[in-house]
């Protein structure tokens, strides 16, 4: 199956207006299916053309539709027909829970997110101490402005920035070029 958001009609029943020849990948009903009993469905859904006859029972997807024209089909999706089989006038269409719906919802799923995908999210919050989480590959420019600290001579009083690597340089090699002529004494006492 595909990774498809397939469309649902609850109570939905039709019949064919025109016959289904082997072959055909259109055809025309007498009623559209629709969510509310009056808007159409859009495109991908399956139906059941001649459901109660076990022999000639074929579940079909439907990509292309407007109202009551089927202009795009995959027939007899379940592979249970050699050819596809022909259909008369008036033979019953419905809407039923088949599994290809169940399939495609489980392919939807398995395509989500997963340990290896790459996805955008927004407005989440994570918990990087939760057991197993862990935020890696932050670059300099991930992170939010104001919290990296380019100049550490007049640093806030709190901990709500990081200093750079070049800020703490810069600060050190300013004190250690300060105290340039300062002498270092050592004293031992012995008794």
């Amino acid at each position: 199956m595909t990774a498809q958001e397939v469309k649902f009609s609850n109570f939905y029943e039709s019949t064919l207006n025109g016959i289904l020849a082997s072959g055909a990948t259109s055809m025309t009903l007498t009623a559209a299916p629709t969510s509310d009993g009056t808007s159409g469905i859009a495109a991908p859904y399956y139906l059941v053309i001649d459901p109660d006859n076990a022999s000639n029972r074929e579940v079909v997807l439907v990509t292309g539709a407007s109202g009551t024209t089927v202009s795009a089909m995959t027939r007899d999706v379940e592979g249970r027909h050699t050819t596809d089989p022909t259909h008369v006038d008036g033979t019953v269409v419905r809407m039923a829970v088949i599994k290809e719906m169940f399939e495609d919802l489980h392919d939807r799923v398995d395509a989500g997110m997963t340990a290896s995908s790459t996805a955008t999210l927004t407005n989440k919050t994570f918990d990087v101490e939760g057991t197993g989480n862990s935020i890696s590959n932050i670059d300099v420019a991930d992170l939010k402005s104001g919290v990296l600290d380019t100049d550490i001579s007049s640093v806030s009083g709190s901990d709500d920035t990081l200093a750079s690597a070049k800020a703490i340089k810069t600060y050190t090699d300013t004190q250690i070029a300060a105290n340039k002529g300062a002498s270092l004494g050592l004293v031992i006492a012995l008794s």
